[in-house]
């Protein structure tokens, strides 16, 4: 893997979760879990199929509310920074992969 197939894959990742995750607002726009504390009385769907499918583009929203809040230092920000970098190269990968087994002779096969 070089720098060019990394880049590929980190723009992908995050590309599919902030695509994933402003869909699901436009389509679920009463029912968008909120922090209530519902989630300790029911098991609610959504925000499990949110955490899967835009796991990345929520992760780094959260560090960036967080780090505007200034809850959060620099090595944290840091720290977590990296982690949603390889969660979206992850996911760029599987979306690469998934591309791949669609068109199995076109120039995306990692």
């Amino acid at each position: 893997m070089n720098i060019a197939t990394f880049l590929v894959l980190l723009v992908t990742g995050f590309s599919a979760s902030f695509l994933v995750l402003d869909i699901s607002r436009v389509a679920a726009r009463r029912h968008w879990p909120v922090d209530d504390g519902a989630m300790a009385e029911r098991f609610r769907l959504l925000p499990v199929l949110l955490a899967l499918f835009a796991g990345p583009a929520l992760f780094a929203g959260a560090i960036w509310r967080m780090r505007m809040a200034g809850t959060l230092s620099l090595i944290e920000v840091a720290v977590a920074g990296v982690i949603a970098v390889g969660w979206a190269c992850c996911y760029g990968l599987v979306v690469a992969q998934c591309v791949g087994l669609l068109f199995p002779d076109g120039p995306m096969n990692f």
